[in-house]
């Protein structure tokens, strides 16, 4: 575009245009300034010191409070029946052995009441047997005996032919039905003995069974605990079915475990009897301590981040200050070093791939230091090599744009 095609222009469009022009100008001199005639120059904005001190390599993780396995028990009803009375409350401490609910049993009582009665008849008809039997035998045995007697004499008298063949023969009759006798009461003897014990055992079987069920209509508290969860109150019927009916659930405060949820790029450098520092969101200032017990081998995926399991046990006196499904927040200590030298986390820079730090020279001057550290602590890493006790590092420094791919590998900026 022309002058004089910008004269033909109507005023307005020509103010448009001018105006656009001029602040293109405006633009390309600032960018000529700033390239070609300001100065870069590094600012350091904060600064820490190589110095001796102590690091503690940490895995920080996510973990949640749970009551530990037999700490918390739903209790059932295992008879059918209506509640007639249901003695504690959510909230309630309970001691194991403690009654805490009673189901009606008035029908159970029946039935144990006819299996007296029945037992006592059986009995005493065994007491019958044991008396009877053994009068009749001792009776059957002294007819057997003098009926034996009585064929040996009649056999003698024969042989001297002062009896008759006719009585011989009626005392070997009488001889034989005497011993069939004695010999029939006592295998009857011993088959009504046999019955009568077999009833007698059987109905004591029975009223054992029917005991036990009336033990149902009684429920204690098995643990040491507090009421967390009523299900019946008094006056509702209960049914005993395929599943027992859960009434009351009681849970020990004191019995809690801690579930850590290490992720996959940091199981490796847990283990066992690790020291475990944590605090929940309740007791921020508070630290509880423990120690790994178990890292289990099947891993858990949550919102597709892979977690290993591991589980520490909490102490009773910190018990006091949790509840389950607190979330937590952990420290697992891997490595702790003493005396050794540090420099704050901060003062590490990566550079393609390599440690590097700016060491302070002067006011806004540094000199790029390439370093070798070890464990990396919450605060500080360790320096193997590359910097010296005393020496202070940029931690916040905004560097220069160079157009000098040599000086800024060098990082000799002055």
């Amino acid at each position: 575009m022309n002058l004089t095609t910008i004269k033909a222009l109507p005023t307005k469009k020509k103010l448009i245009l001018l105006a656009g022009i001029a602040v293109m100008l405006l633009l390309a001199a600032v960018v000529v300034w700033r390239v070609f005639l300001v100065k870069p120059a590094t600012q350091v904005l904060d600064t820490g010191t190589v110095e001796k001190g102590s690091i503690r390599g940490v895995l920080v993780e996510t973990g949640i409070i749970k009551s530990q396995v037999g700490a918390v028990v739903k209790i059932g009803a295992q008879a059918t029946g209506r509640i007639q009375k249901m003695k504690v409350k959510v909230g309630d401490r309970v001691k194991a052995g403690e009654l805490i609910a009673l189901v009606d049993d008035r029908e159970i009582q029946q039935q144990i009441g006819q299996q007296q009665a029945a037992l006592l008849s059986a009995r005493n008809t065994l007491t019958q047997v044991e008396q009877t039997y053994p009068e009749r035998i001792r009776e059957a045995r002294a007819n057997h005996d003098y009926a034996k007697v009585n064929v040996e004499r009649e056999r003698e008298l024969l042989k001297h032919e002062y009896t008759t063949k006719d009585s011989v023969d009626k005392a070997e009759s009488q001889f034989t039905a005497a011993e069939a006798v004695m010999k029939r009461l006592q295998d009857e003897y011993r088959t009504q003995l046999t019955i009568s014990k077999s009833t007698v055992e059987e109905i004591q079987a029975r009223l054992r069974q029917q005991e036990v069920r009336m033990t149902y209509t009684k429920i204690f508290a098995p643990i040491d605990g507090i009421v967390s969860d009523v299900t019946a109150q008094e006056g509702e019927t209960i049914v005993a079915g395929l599943q027992v009916a859960n009434l009351v659930t009681v849970l020990d405060p004191t019995r809690l475990e801690m579930w850590i949820y290490v992720d996959e790029t940091d199981i490796g450098k847990a283990a066992v009897g690790q020291d475990v520092e944590y605090y929940v969101d309740t007791f921020p200032a508070k630290t509880f301590k423990g120690k790994v017990e178990k890292i289990y081998p099947q891993p858990v995926v949550k919102e597709n981040i892979v977690y290993y399991l591991s589980t520490m046990k909490v102490s009773p006196e910190d018990a006091v200050f949790l509840k389950p499904e607190m979330t937590t927040h952990v420290r697992i200590i891997t490595e702790e070093k003493a005396n050794i030298l540090t420099a704050p986390n901060a003062a590490i820079k990566f550079e393609r791939g390599k440690q590097v730090a700016y060491r302070v020279t002067g006011k806004n001057k540094v000199e790029k230091l390439a370093i070798k550290i070890g464990i990396r602590g919450e605060d500080k890493t360790e320096i193997l090599s590359g910097a010296n006790e005393g020496d202070t590092l940029a931690t916040k420094i905004v560097l220069p744009v160079t157009t000098d791919p040599q000086a800024q590998q060098k990082g000799a900026l002055k």
